[in-house]
């Protein structure tokens, strides 16, 4: 995956699945939010048991979307957006909707989308591109910050903190995957997901106590 390794990181050559979903449950903590829940959305998005042919052909596709926003971004917007602005990254998120979601961050908890220890990790370069996929780290940040913003929405309390009901959290995937029946349908396979999880007859591949 595209990550920015800290600078003490630089000769590491690869991440355990341990440490991974230590960085998932972190920036799930720096948001307040499920840690299950940011675990669920990514297992959604990226299919951890599909086939390699399948993985390889969606890396393919999402590091083409980046670098084309990428460009976009160096080029002052030659790219159309409909290219450049597609789903993309570890959280499959849009341009526009990783965005949005920063500017929210920044308008209503004013805070900065990204802790500075992750922000600045490697030489004091900003990974606060806000561009989906440029930096896998950062892109858990940018989905925490969404699915914040999203419960906020479904349960109409900003910085809300209590339980989410199974039909508020059906809600919130929903709405990470849009509208309609296909979001339906995402978010009831997400909610079995979870139950099988609970169960014993799945496996939450991004989650770890």
């Amino acid at each position: 995956m595209w990550y920015v390794p800290k600078t003490k990181e630089l000769l590491k050559a690869s991440f355990s699945d341990s440490e991974i979903r230590v960085w998932i449950k972190q920036a799930a903590e720096y948001y307040g939010i499920p840690h299950v829940l940011l675990a669920v959305i990514l297992q959604q998005e990226n299919g951890p048991k599909g086939s390699k042919f399948l993985q390889t052909m969606q890396f393919g596709e999402r590091s083409v979307t980046t670098l084309l926003a990428i460009v976009d971004n160096i080029a002052f917007d030659v790219v159309p957006d409909k290219l450049a602005g597609g789903s993309s990254g570890f959280a499959n998120m849009s341009r526009a909707t990783l965005q949005n979601s920063v500017k929210y961050t920044e308008n209503y908890y004013c805070k900065k989308p990204l802790p500075e220890d992750v922000q600045y990790r490697i030489f004091g370069w900003n990974q606060d591109t806000r561009i989906p996929g440029d930096d896998w780290k950062a892109d858990l940040y940018y989905a925490a910050g969404h699915l914040r913003e999203l419960i906020d929405r479904a349960t109409g309390t900003r910085c809300h903190s209590g339980t989410l009901t199974p039909e508020l959290l059906k809600k919130v995937i929903a709405s990470y995957n849009g509208s309609g029946p296909l979001a339906e349908k995402y978010s009831s396979d997400a909610m079995k997901l979870l139950d099988g999880a609970k169960s014993g007859t799945a496996w939450l591949y991004f989650y770890e106590k």
